[in-house]
C-alpha cells in the first residue's frame, strides 16, 4: 500500500486535524453541476490552493459516478506514463485503484504499472482526501504524465475515454519568481497584477476546448503551468464524451496567503460539461 508521503506538508496529517480543514474549506457556496465529466484542480499545500480545490470538488459532489481517474504531473522527472496497483492510504483510510481499468488501460503498454515512478509524485496524492471527504465506495485510477507528444495525448484519450468514468487533471497555472525562473521583464513593477492576468489569458485559452491550440499558446509563450499534459488529455477525453464548454469555478494565487511576490503561483478551479 502507498503511504501518504505528503501529509504534514501539503494537508494535515491526522485524520482529526484534516478533517477539521476540509470541514472549514468545504463551507464554501457553490453551483452544483451533475452533468460534469471531469475537473481541472490544483495541487499546492492545502492552505494555499485548498479552497480553489474544495469550491470545484464541491460543485461536483452530485455526479453519481464511482471511478475517477487522476491525471496527475510528472515533478520528479520519471519520464513514463505510468500508474500504480496498490492501494493508496491518506490520513482519512485506505483508497482502492480500480484494478480492473487498470488491466485494461495497460494491456497494449502504453501506460505502465511502475509503483517506484509514481511513488513520489505529490500532485496525485493531494486530490485523494477530497474526494474521500464527499463520495463513498469510490475506486480510483492515478495517472502519472509526463512530457508527450500530441499524437500520444490522442492516443491516449481513446484508451481512457469511458463514460462511466469522471476524469480530475491536476494542475497549477502559472507559476512566477525566482524559484520558477521565470520573471519577465514587463512583470517587475507589479507581479501580482501580471500573474492574474497571464493566467486569466490561459484560463480564456483552456474555455475555447480546443486541446491542440492551448498546447500551441503554451510553448509559444514558454509558460510555467506544470500540468499542461493533464489538462489537454482532460479536454481531449471529455470532448469525446459529449463535453461542450468549460466553466471557471474558483481562481486565486499564492500570494493571497503568503503576501510574497517574488514568488506566485496561480490556483484554478474549472469544470467541464
Amino acid at each position: 500500500m502507498r503511504k501518504p508521503i505528503y501529509a504534514r506538508y501539503f494537508y494535515a496529517n491526522s485524520k482529526k486535524e484534516l478533517l477539521a480543514e476540509l470541514n472549514l474549506l468545504f463551507q464554501t457556496e457553490v453551483q452544483y453541476f451533475n452533468n460534469a465529466l471531469g475537473i481541472i484542480v490544483p495541487h499546492a499545500g492545502y492552505m494555499y490552493s485548498g479552497l480553489v480545490a474544495a469550491k470545484t470538488y464541491k460543485a461536483i459532489s452530485s455526479i453519481k459516478k464511482k471511478r475517477f481517474v487522476i491525471l496527475g504531473v510528472d515533478h520528479q522527472g520519471v519520464n513514463a506514463i505510468s500508474t500504480s496497483k496498490q492501494n493508496w492510504l491518506t490520513p482519512l483510510g485506505e483508497v482502492k485503484v480500480d484494478i480492473d481499468f487498470i488491466n485494461k488501460i495497460t494491456k497494449e503498454q502504453a501506460i505502465v504499472v511502475d509503483e517506484i515512478a509514481i511513488s513520489r509524485e505529490h500532485s496525485i496524492e493531494v486530490q485523494l482526501p477530497f474526494l474521500q471527504y464527499l463520495f463513498e465506495d469510490f475506486k480510483f485510477v492515478p495517472i502519472q504524465l509526463p512530457n508527450i507528444s500530441y499524437k500520444e495525448i490522442l492516443n491516449l484519450a481513446e484508451l481512457l475515454k469511458d463514460k462511466d468514468t469522471f476524469y480530475i487533471a491536476s494542475s497549477d497555472l502559472t507559476h512566477y519568481g525566482i524559484n520558477y525562473r521565470f520573471i519577465p521583464r514587463e512583470s517587475i513593477y507589479d507581479p501580482i497584477s501580471y500573474v492574474e492576468n497571464l493566467d486569466q489569458k490561459i484560463i480564456n485559452k483552456i474555455q475555447e476546448y480546443n486541446p491542440k491550440e492551448f498546447l500551441d499558446f503554451i510553448s509559444e509563450y514558454d509558460l510555467t503551468v506544470c500540468g499542461v499534459i493533464p489538462i489537454a488529455l482532460l479536454l481531449e477525453i471529455t470532448k469525446r464524451l459529449g463535453g461542450k464548454k468549460v466553466e471557471k469555478i474558483a481562481y486565486d494565487t499564492s500570494f493571497s496567503i503568503s503576501k510574497d511576490n517574488s514568488n506566485i503561483v496561480g490556483y484554478c478551479g474549472l469544470l467541464i460539461c
